[in-house]
């Protein structure tokens, strides 16, 4: 049963926001009530519309002049040029509105539809963990568990996962995992796990393989198919798929290390 104060708290754990305590009480909560896990299926997929195309698309103004008379909200609160103040479109909460009525309203009207892309682009799924990783470093290495157990920490994601974890190991060639995120990128859960070394810090995504298109690459034995890699503003990634499931590393290391790192872990 969603209440103001759950509500409240579902933005922020869709956003990450949440410390680990506030975040398990929060999962817990949508386990108990499928009316509330599945609002926050509905702002996950806005957030993921919003942030790819919330500043190139312009709704019409006959939807605009819709939206402001049935939630009476004053026009001039909004500018077509700037788009919607802080604070007002930015909370995906005002999008749901009641039950999710405006959400469904503009999916009938088709606006949803238009804005969905397609597979995504090798380049724009690269880019996608390299942004990640950069903002992994800005955030100070923020973490959602800390745990040295690769063992321990395959139960903590559980059932957070559409997927279950395969083996990786607790320690690279130099590098030691150090925790987990359980991250929102591509549409899709997944896991973002953290090793730190001496001299750099590195993170592993595994996540479903269905839809991503990325680079080609060629075939590793030792670690997968299509195995490719990448660099951008002084980092490195390297991505390869296996049994379904596609891998990306990002790191301060050149592509060497990365990948004897990459097949100490996995190989």
């Amino acid at each position: 049963m969603k209440t103001e104060k759950t509500m409240s708290g579902l933005e922020p754990y869709i956003d990450g926001e949440l410390n680990l305590e506030d975040k398990l009480q929060m999962e817990a909560q949508l386990k108990r009530d499928p009316e509330l896990a599945e609002t926050a299926r509905t702002l996950e997929t806005l957030n993921d519309l919003l942030s790819e195309h919330g500043r190139q698309t312009s709704a019409p103004q006959s939807l605009r002049t819709a939206v402001f008379e049935k939630f009476d909200i004053d026009g001039n609160t909004f500018s077509a040029a700037n788009g919607p103040r802080p604070g007002l479109l930015g909370r995906r909460s005002f999008l749901i509105g009641a039950g999710g009525t405006l959400a469904a309203g503009v999916a009938g009207l088709g606006v949803l539809s238009t804005l969905r892309t397609p597979a995504t682009r090798p380049e724009s799924a690269v880019e996608t963990f390299f942004h990640d990783f950069e903002t992994y470093l800005a955030k100070d290495k923020s973490i959602d568990i800390a745990e040295t157990s690769m063992v321990r920490l395959a139960q903590w994601y559980g059932s957070r996962l559409p997927f279950r974890l395969p083996p990786v190991g607790s320690t690279g060639q130099t590098a030691s995992l150090v925790g987990g995120r359980l991250c929102w990128l591509l549409e899709r859960r997944l896991a973002s796990l953290s090793y730190e070394g001496q001299d750099g810090s590195m993170v592993l995504y595994i996540m479903n393989a269905d839809g991503i298109a990325v680079p080609e690459g060629r075939s590793e034995p030792e670690l997968g198919e299509n195995v490719s890699w990448h660099r951008s503003d002084g980092h490195t990634s390297l991505v390869w798929r296996s049994d379904a499931l596609l891998y990306v590393m990002v790191s301060q290391f050149e592509v060497r290390r990365l990948m004897a790192e990459a097949r100490a872990l996995v190989g």
